[in-house]
């Protein structure tokens, strides 16, 4: 049997938006990587763009040459998507200018 691994487990069994961002905050940089077409697929089959912003704007600063202090480039756009799908699993207005509605 196929048994899915555990953040993915939680991604898959989310019902909801704010379910699904605290399941993808929740989950290991490494099984974002490893398992980034999954978790894409997932985030495209409900619907959930945030997702599918917050996993490349993930990747994109993971994968990035890092400069010569070794800090790795946008660690401005990863902490405004992760402050993002924090307030989506709060079940907040992700722009932070009230509270989400639905």
């Amino acid at each position: 049997m196929n048994e899915l691994r555990d953040g993915i487990a939680q991604i898959a069994a989310a019902a909801t938006d704010a379910e699904r961002a605290a399941a993808l905050l929740a989950c290991p940089l490494s099984l974002l990587m490893t398992c980034e077409f999954t978790i894409r697929n997932r985030m495209q089959v409900s619907g959930f763009l945030e997702g599918i912003r917050y996993l490349e704007t993930e990747l994109a600063a993971l994968r990035g040459f890092r400069d010569e202090g070794g800090v790795p480039p946008g660690g401005m756009d990863v902490a405004v998507v992760r402050g993002r799908l924090g307030r989506i699993s709060r079940g907040e207005d992700p722009s932070g200018q009230g509270v989400c509605v639905g």
